[in-house]
């Protein structure tokens, strides 16, 4: 059971899990809310529950400058209808990384704007 408030965001994120040693595998979402101790991501594939990853969700401010901040986690739960999303469990607290002028690619994940 979730204690702390959860903030409804929309952004785009990259997850990288390990798949096997020595070998990470990236996959595209979009934030769906965000809290201190955890995320719900829409992502385009499944990542399964257990699996340590990093995600870095991608925060364009009004310049349209984006910054990053990456956050170490373990998927708890994977929800695969109607599309893949992922509950984290946030192991520690976020860091920024250097903002980046370059634009991020849209991402076209189905149902990401809808209300869960």
């Amino acid at each position: 059971m979730r204690d702390a408030k959860r903030f409804e965001i929309r952004c785009p994120v990259t997850v990288q899990a390990s798949n096997g040693q020595n070998h990470k595998v990236k996959v595209q979402g979009v934030l769906h809310d965000i809290g201190v101790d955890g995320a719900r991501v829409a992502l385009e594939q499944p990542v399964p529950p257990g699996t340590k990853i990093t995600l870095f969700a991608h925060f364009r401010d009004p310049e349209e400058q984006v910054t990053t901040i990456r956050f170490e986690g373990v998927v708890q739960c994977l929800q695969e209808e109607p599309r893949f999303q992922i509950a984290v469990n946030f192991q520690g607290t976020g860091r920024f990384l250097q903002k980046q002028i370059v634009d991020l690619h849209p991402l076209n994940v189905t149902g990401a704007d809808e209300a869960s």
